[in-house]
């Protein structure tokens, strides 16, 4: 291993940037980091900030932790005097040993090769990406049920285990390369690794360094345009997960947006859907609120199915995950017999029927969700009351087009989200915009107060459905992060109506 490193090191020019008095190649012993927050004594850390003044920042909050070496981007404005003196300054104030700090030229290369090296695990596995609007949460965990649980990992929204080995940013849905592929190498008796994949990951290039053996797209519909700006913007995001680069293969939902994306894919893919002309398509004989009977039709191939699970999206989820699973050699029978587990991770459609009363739980948060969710529920139940707000600080267009979708219901509380740093008034004001019958609708902010509400007035026959926040645990306030939990106080409520 250490002879490895000195070859890497010799490849990158590096070794003459060191103290070859003091060198010691055991010092590479420690893991690697690629946030100032991560670090521990030991370990390496790996920056790639292209603002000098932020450099010097986190190479700060870096060394208080006392790595082994910090490796920072060569970036043309970053001057290497300014942090060779701010290094010799801090050597005389604290009197600490000095820390090797180390440009790196080819930065990336560099890290992927240094990756590969103390983690080589991750390339040995099953790694999917799945990605699209809505959807992505509940593919990737349908896909882990079908795989087999115990065999699979997935690093995703609602896996709060893995998320919170993965990366100490709980907020993310997509966690950096470098933690991921340790995160691999830890687990690697398992032998599939699932990663749901964001746009501003694929921006940002957080999985820089990864190739999905298989990358699967659900849909997309508008979210996000806080930060992509357009609709065309954030599918071309999407997009750069289906570059040969980043997947070897492609499974692709045949909607509006699917099928732009796969006229232009230089990977070989297949299309899920409806179609006949699709690779998998699933025929529905019947569904109810529980449970969904039909045909799956996949590579020419019938089965006929009982999957114990409904609601909606639940099918274009399901042959995302099954189509996953049937190009896994030896693992499809496996996944028709997993069949029997399956059920939505915490905060989709999450179903309660207590005290004669109904409730659902979901993450809807784009319009097209919240229409969906809301369409079929009516199917089921006799009066739909819907409870949700809109997240401050983000897509604001979004909010018209969110009080627009929920006019399907019968009712509608309309209430704070995570507001953040806006007036939650101001953005209720903003979804009222988008509803025509104002006498349906009632404004609590309190969320709290608005779900107790909801529930005191829903009967037999009606469901309170609760949106927008699904599995989060705290509410965003001003900077202040408040725990709560829908879930929690719903069940908090029913106990205390025994």
């Amino acid at each position: 291993m250490n002879t490895s490193f000195s070859s890497l090191l010799s490849k990158y020019n590096v070794k003459h940037s060191l103290d070859t008095e003091n060198f010691n190649e055991s010092l590479f012993s420690g893991e690697l980091v690629d946030s100032s927050i991560d670090v521990n004594r030991g370990d390496i850390l790996l920056l790639n900030i292209n603002n000098p003044d932020r450099l010097i920042e986190y190479v700060e909050d870096g060394l208080a932790n006392k790595p082994s070496y910090i490796f920072i981007a060569n970036y043309p404005e970053t001057s290497s005097i300014t942090i060779q003196n701010y290094l010799h300054n801090l050597e005389k104030r604290t009197k600490a040993p000095p820390t090797r700090v180390i440009r790196i030229d080819d930065f990336s290369n560099f890290v992927q090769e240094l990756v590969s090296l103390k983690y080589p695990t991750y390339k040995t596995k099953n790694l999917f990406g799945i990605t699209g609007t809505n959807g992505k949460t509940t593919s990737c965990y349908f896909t882990k049920i079908l795989l087999g649980e115990m065999n699979t990992e997935f690093i995703g929204t609602t896996e709060a285990g893995a998320m919170s080995k993965v990366t100490k940013m709980p907020s993310l849905t997509t966690p950096n390369f470098i933690p991921v592929a340790k995160y691999i190498q830890e687990n690697k008796d398992k032998d599939n690794f699932i990663i749901e994949v964001s746009s501003h990951a694929m921006i940002q290039k957080r999985l820089n360094g990864i190739q999905f053996d298989i990358a699967s797209f659900t849909n997309l519909s508008q979210d996000h345009l806080d930060f992509h700006k357009s609709i065309e913007e954030y599918f071309e995001a999407k997009k750069l997960l289906f570059s040969s680069e980043k997947s070897k293969f492609a499974i692709i939902f045949s909607n509006e947006w699917g099928l732009k994306l796969a006229e232009k894919l230089d990977i070989d893919f297949v299309t899920v859907g409806f179609r006949s002309s699709d690779f998998a398509s699933f025929n529905v004989h019947q569904q109810d609120t529980f449970s969904t009977e039909g045909e799956l039709l996949i590579d020419g191939k019938k089965y006929n199915l009982l999957l114990p699970i409904s609601g909606p999206g639940v099918i274009e989820n399901f042959l995302i995950a099954i189509t996953n699973t049937y190009y896994l050699q030896n693992s499809f029978e496996d996944s028709l017999n997993n069949i029997k587990n399956l059920c939505f991770p915490e905060g989709r459609y999450q179903s309660i029927s207590k005290n004669t009363k109904n409730i659902i739980i979901d993450y809807a948060h784009t319009p097209e969700a919240l229409n969906k969710l809301l369409y079929f529920a009516k199917k089921h139940y006799q009066k739909v009351t819907v409870v949700f707000g809109c997240g401050g600080n983000r897509d604001s267009s979004k909010r018209e087009l969110m009080g627009r979708s929920s006019q399907i219901a019968d009712s509608i509380i309309l209430t704070s989200d995570n507001p953040r740093d806006e007036n939650p008034e101001i953005i209720i004001e903003a979804i009222l915009k988008g509803i025509d019958q104002k006498e349906k609708v009632l404004t609590v902010v309190d969320r709290r107060e608005a779900i107790e509400i909801s529930l005191r007035e829903c009967r037999k026959e009606e469901v309170v459905i609760i949106a927008g926040r699904g599995h989060e645990s705290y509410q965003e306030v001003k900077g202040e992060y408040i725990p709560l939990k829908d879930i929690n106080v719903v069940e908090e409520i029913l106990r205390g109506a025994e």
